[in-house]
């Protein structure tokens, strides 16, 4: 009895010490979780924060990659369009080029050929304008001629020669000469000029060299055509 007492009591101070140190046990082992955790913790925090590190800067770098093809698209694209835009330029100037080069040749052209017409116009206006001067001048020197003419009464010329060839020449001077009447202007004048210079005459030479020798050419015309007309 005695020693199941005995055993009883170590099994009791046993159990007792052995959940006390389970206790303790118990207790270290949470205490050493607990200080794992909170080691952890910081290592799990800074790998995290790394890990949002590593990812904001992976993003960065593909907004950056974006942002660079994007710009390298833009370039590309502008300048594709700047280059269709310069060749469509080039060609709208050269067009226009064309089309004025054209333009002024014609209008060269059209100025060519007004400017001849115009120049032939001219030289024809200025022809008839110099035959009318011409004929004005000519009109105008002939008036101051006649006007310049001393005024010759051809009747009263003929007066000395009517007591021998008629009042209208139609008698033989002295029954020897010719009969004048009839005779056109210039007959009469180279018969007149022919007594005058000793050329021309038969029987009535001597008497006719003295009645012309002191008439004029214009005397000698004007009797020529006073005859002429009888």
């Amino acid at each position: 009895m005695k020693n199941i007492l005995l055993s009883s009591a170590v099994a009791v101070l046993l159990l007792t010490g052995c959940g006390e140190d389970k206790k303790e046990t118990t207790a270290a082992v949470n205490e050493a979780k607990t200080e794992a955790v909170q080691k952890q913790e910081p290592a799990k925090v800074e790998e995290k924060e790394q890990t949002r590190i590593e990812v904001v800067t992976q993003a960065a770098k593909d907004a950056s990659d974006t942002v660079a093809k994007a710009a390298s698209d833009v370039k590309q694209t502008v300048t594709t369009a700047a280059s269709k835009v310069s060749e469509q330029a080039s060609t709208v100037v050269k067009e226009a080029s064309k089309e004025v080069e054209e333009v002024a040749t014609k209008v060269q052209e059209a100025t060519t050929s007004a400017v001849s017409s115009t120049v032939e116009k001219t030289k024809e206006v200025v022809a008839d304008v110099s035959k009318e001067a011409s004929a004005a001048v000519a009109a105008v020197t002939e008036t101051k001629q006649e006007e310049a003419k001393p005024t010759i009464n051809a009747q009263a010329l003929y007066a000395t020669c009517a007591g021998c060839h008629g009042a209208n020449g139609e008698k033989p001077a002295l029954g020897k000469s010719q009969v004048i009447k009839g005779w056109d202007k210039q007959k009469v004048i180279t018969a007149l000029n022919g007594y005058k210079d000793g050329s021309y005459g038969g029987a009535m030479k001597g008497i006719m060299k003295g009645q012309v020798a002191t008439k004029s050419d214009a005397e000698i015309d004007a009797l020529a055509d006073l005859i002429s007309k009888f």
